[in-house]
């Protein structure tokens, strides 16, 4: 075995050009997501994002309250 046969094709690019012509094949490749589930997502990010500030919330008041507690702080 020859190291030539695990070596990728590379398509030769030049420049920006080359490089702006890659992108806009690898963009029609995307598959873009629906409207509904486009909202689906955000409304996941807004929820996950609201639980994880409430969860921080939390314990930091707990561990604020712990903290008082034991320096005898009112």
């Amino acid at each position: 075995m020859t190291g030539s046969q695990f070596t990728p094709e590379v398509k030769s690019t030049s420049g920006v050009g080359g490089f702006l012509r890659e992108v806009k094949t690898e963009m029609k490749k995307v598959t873009w997501p629906t409207k509904r589930e486009l909202i689906g997502y955000t409304i996941t990010v807004i929820l996950s994002s609201l639980f994880a500030a409430f969860l921080i919330w939390a314990i930091d008041a707990v561990l604020s309250v712990l903290f008082r507690l034991v320096m005898g702080v009112q």
